[in-house]
């Protein structure tokens, strides 16, 4: 299965009802719904990539945006980095 599929069966099920917060397996649909909407807005999804390669070109552009913004990219990845964890409950 190539990694557009992949991404576009995780955002499938994507289901989050207003009267409870989003689980990890609703963020991750999540995730994989922007992923795939990157994708197809760069011409990754027309041309096999793995979703390794498309999550590490989205990362990528984040970087600059981060640039342009003066944002510390190390540090929220840090950030984020100890929010995954408090959500895996590691």
């Amino acid at each position: 299965m190539t990694g557009i599929r992949v991404l576009a069966a995780m955002a499938i099920e994507r289901d989050w009802p207003t009267f409870r917060e989003p689980d990890n397996a609703d963020r991750s649909a999540m995730a994989a719904e922007t992923l795939c909407y990157f994708a197809r807005q760069t011409g990754l999804a027309s041309s096999d990539e793995s979703v390794d390669t498309i999550m590490g070109d989205l990362i990528t552009d984040l970087m600059h945006l981060c640039d342009r913004l003066d944002i510390d990219f190390t540090g929220l990845l840090t950030v984020s980095t100890m929010h995954h964890d408090d959500e895996s409950g590691g």
